[in-house]
């Protein structure tokens, strides 16, 4: 991928607690009209004309079935896959701060213990020695890995394995995450966590790109991207993806389900979002289309006030 002096800033909706609405953001990553295939073909197709861009402070989930091109977009995002086609631009500020955490935490650990684990990563960057005690201790810190330095990896559970190649994206001072289907392999008590802690991240800054199958992931994304064959499918807010547009459909509440674009990508609604849905059958109209579980309580509870 190659650094442009220029990365045009951009107007993106933002959602992070901090900024709402729609706001001006710096531009970190920029792909227009790319295509790209994944080396030895493998499981994901070729991505055909993706226009992506991520900005700073951006939560971006990037949905879609297995084989839609989820893994192949993130490698392109990282630099780890050239593009055949279209252009590829990383900001100057961002260009070698962009970090990628795979699916399968044991396939990207290679220190025998916590510490060499992120130290390696540091004298890739010629870090000094003496600088990195520090900063494995603050990114342990900021992920919330409570465990010694010292503790070997083998002994980490799955999620505490994820955490760690996070601490280690962020001792690198990433700029942008790419998280390719991080809890996939995990338990519900440890996904939580890998959850919590992102959301977390991107609340101070960072920017993060999620690919997932799990809808009850991305309530708290500002973007949905959704892959269908290689192919940007749709582009919006959640609520949107999972009610459709407001105003059309069965009534102004969301569409019917042919018009979610959810459920027409074949992917299954969120946990709040289809108890929404069913209240609505049932005549029971919210104020709000929920799309996290919070937001159902609430929208909930609002009607018993």
């Amino acid at each position: 991928m190659i650094p442009l002096s220029k990365l045009q800033d951009g107007d993106q909706r933002v959602n992070n607690g901090k900024r709402k609405g729609a706001v001006r953001v710096r531009t970190w990553i920029a792909l227009e009209r790319i295509a790209a295939a994944p080396p030895g073909g493998g499981e994901d197709v070729v991505l055909q004309g993706i226009d992506f861009r991520v900005g700073a402070g951006e939560f971006v989930a990037v949905v879609g079935v297995n084989g839609s091109g989820k893994s192949t977009l993130l490698r392109v995002l990282a630099g780890l896959l050239p593009v055949a086609e279209g252009k590829a631009a990383t900001h100057p500020e961002a260009d070698g701060a962009v970090r990628i955490v795979f699916q399968n935490p044991d396939a990207q650990l290679i220190g025998e213990t916590v510490y060499e684990e992120i130290a390696f990563g540091l004298e890739q960057l010629g870090v000094p020695t003496e600088e990195m005690p520090e900063r494995v201790r603050l990114a342990l810190r900021s992920v919330g890995l409570d465990v010694p330095a010292s503790t070997p990896v083998e002994r980490l559970s799955g999620g505490q394995k994820q955490l760690l190649g996070i601490a280690g994206a962020l001792a690198a001072e990433a700029r942008v995450l790419l998280l390719d289907e991080p809890t996939s392999m995990l338990d519900p008590v440890s996904k939580a966590s890998v959850v919590d802690t992102v959301r977390a991240l991107r609340d101070r800054g960072l920017a993060v790109v999620w690919s997932t199958q799990a809808m009850d992931e991305v309530g708290l994304a500002d973007r949905i991207v959704a892959l269908q064959d290689g192919r940007v499918a749709f582009e919006g807010t959640p609520e949107t993806f999972f009610y459709g547009e407001a105003g059309k459909g069965d009534d102004a509440h969301g569409a019917n389900d042919g018009g979610v674009p959810c459920v027409a990508l074949g992917l299954r609604l969120p946990y709040a979002v289809e108890t929404a849905h069913r209240l609505r059958d049932h005549g029971v109209r919210l104020t709000v289309r929920p799309v996290t579980d919070d937001q159902l309580l609430e929208a909930v509870a609002g009607l018993c006030r």
